[in-house]
């Protein structure tokens, strides 16, 4: 680092180290969290929501919910978003030191404790608002907990923090549990009656789809492998690629179970055209052939569609 009196101190990555608290996390969020994944975060919500309503409704009452229940319950899932994504930089940080040196925080443009206070300020409006707003403060708790767990390893750090296979078992459910809280949300809210067979398995959409973007996000041809842990370098590249396809499948055909009396036929096909360009990507990625998108943007895609038709069907259905 060096300083002269005709320009401002930076550090070797060209964080600006004299920003204030609001500027360095403005900084993490623009780089780290952008503006679409709170888009994410309420397409969830929303999904969530409209595939219950779909599920459980007697085409009596309203399918949507009231504007307090959409407000407390999108913004309480955007912000645990967020702060998965603050606890994930805190614990990663030593790796990230090694493998990602331009990040925010190991390039010096965000300090670690900035993120501990943004952290906690997070943290305390998520209880606020599941306190008082929400109806399912046991559900949030619940979520709010195994998310405090995640941060800590379950206190087997030497074990799960060592092999990636142990971290994604582990802290993978948290996206169910967020589904749960949707669920709970609802029944606490609604008059409908909860038919808990479907709702459950309603809920592995959510679980597989999550599991299948964070296997697609860390995979590598072999000669990219590095000392940073990928599924494709402890599992190999075949069974890295084959899970998050067949996880995506599994998506689109418990939807397919679930709501094939509900949704149109053109509806059914545009996802399994969505689908096939999955597949297509990640067999272009096998062959190395040239691929559009690379194999996580394109496992959101296939999220953000199949989500988002939820939540469209839904509204049509109002």
């Amino acid at each position: 680092m060096r300083e002269d009196k005709n320009t401002t101190r930076v550090d070797q990555f060209g964080g600006d180290v004299k920003k204030g608290f609001f500027a360095r996390i403005w900084i993490y969020l623009i780089e780290m969290h952008p503006p679409r994944n709170f888009i994410l975060g309420i397409i969830f919500f929303m999904s969530a929501w409209c595939g219950i309503s779909l599920l459980c409704h007697s085409g009596k009452e309203k399918l949507m919910p009231s504007t307090g229940i959409f407000v407390s319950g999108a913004l309480t899932i955007t912000l645990m978003l967020l702060l998965l994504r603050i606890m994930d930089e805190l614990k990663d940080l030593e790796t990230d030191l090694l493998h990602f040196p331009h990040r925010p925080v190991p390039r010096g443009a965000v300090h670690a404790s900035d993120l501990k206070i943004f952290g906690l300020f997070i943290a305390g409006a998520l209880v606020f608002l599941n306190l008082f707003f929400s109806h399912a403060t046991v559900m949030f708790l619940s979520v709010f907990c195994y998310a405090c767990l995640m941060y800590k390893y379950f206190f087997l750090k030497n074990i799960i923090s060592k092999n990636i296979l142990f971290a994604l078992l582990t802290h993978n459910p948290i996206s169910y549990f967020l589904f749960l809280y949707v669920a709970f949300i609802y029944r606490n809210n609604m008059a409908s009656q909860i038919h808990f067979g479907q709702i459950f398995l309603l809920g592995a959409v959510f679980f597989c789809s999550s599991m299948s973007w964070e296997i697609a996000r860390k995979i590598r041809h072999r000669e990219n492998e590095t000392d940073y842990q990928t599924y494709s370098g402890v599992m190999g590249i075949h069974a890295a690629l084959m899970i998050p396809a067949v996880l995506s499948g599994i998506s689109l055909v418990v939807i397919i179970f679930l709501f094939h009396g509900i949704f149109s036929g053109f509806t059914f096909f545009y996802m399994v055209v969505v689908y096939l360009f999955l597949l297509m990507t990640f067999l272009r990625f096998y062959k190395k052939q040239p691929i559009f998108l690379n194999l996580k943007s394109t496992t959101e895609i296939f999220i953000v569609n199949i989500q988002s038709i939820i939540v469209i069907e839904g509204i049509l259905k109002v």
